[in-house]
């Protein structure tokens, strides 16, 4: 299922949107994080169709979202530049998460800089797949090639890598929903030292965006995993267009059971 039809299934119903897990989209008994967080930013958007540019979302994921899902949105406050706009979701079991999204048009400033700088790495067609194998699940959904670092179950590798991904198909999606949808892809970087294959599960997600969004192809998605104890991980990801500009940062804390 492409992206565009896994978002059309949304519909209006009393105060929510409501539709049953996308399949092609599950990440083991859940849907994937990057299509959660992408069903909630679409759901604020038809909503609040005159929301500005989105700056800034976080998500706490609560529960295992499958079956049938209902969005509720609602407009925390708005004012002259900015919006914000939260998110509830809920399957049949109870609440799967919780979205505070961040709203906020363009203004005049004399501050302007940027200091990011994207990291070397060589073309999407110079490199080799990610995964080595047949895919399963919501990985079926994109191309993923290996530009830098480890695969998961590496243990005697550093717990990061940077990766060229892209949709198979998202055409007709906003561009920001598009690009949650794509930021969170990448299996997290402690499992490039696990010693065995072991389940996970994303808590929290928080990513800051750098308006705007053009449709693209490729997009450079870096992940490191940054401390990890007592079954939980901290990394910091960053996700970067093929011209080097960076689009947007993100933190995850990661339940690990390896």
């Amino acid at each position: 299922m492409s992206l565009r039809a896994a978002l059309d299934g949304l519909a209006e119903t009393a105060e929510s949107f409501a539709v049953e897990a996308p399949e092609g989209w599950t990440q083991g008994r859940t849907l994937y994080g990057g299509m959660t967080a992408a069903l909630c930013a679409e759901a604020a958007r038809r909503a609040f169709p005159e929301l500005p540019p989105l700056r800034s979302a976080q998500f706490a994921f609560t529960g295992a979202a499958s079956g049938r899902l209902r969005f509720a949105p609602s407009l925390i406050r708005q004012g002259r530049s900015s919006a914000f706009v939260a998110v509830d979701g809920f399957s049949e079991d109870g609440q799967v998460v919780r979205a505070l999204f961040a709203h906020g048009a363009a203004r005049e400033s004399r501050v302007a800089h940027d200091s990011a700088t994207g990291p070397a790495a060589p073309k999407p067609a110079d490199c080799a797949p990610f995964f080595e194998g047949p895919r399963g699940g919501f990985f079926q959904n994109f191309e993923m090639r290996l530009a830098a670092g480890a695969r998961p179950f590496s243990p005697d590798a550093e717990p990061g890598f940077a990766v060229w991904v892209r949709h198979l198909d998202d055409a007709g999606v906003d561009p920001t929903v598009s690009l949650l949808a794509l930021a969170d892809s990448l299996p997290p970087a402690a499992m490039v030292a696990f010693p065995t294959p072991a389940p996970i599960s994303t808590v929290t997600w928080s990513v800051d965006i750098d308006q705007p969004i053009a449709p693209g192809e490729w997009r450079l998605l870096t992940s490191a995993s940054e401390q990890a104890a007592g079954g939980y991980s901290l990394q910091a990801m960053s996700l970067w267009a093929a011209d080097g500009r960076r689009l947007a940062v993100g933190r995850q804390t990661v339940a690990i059971f390896a």
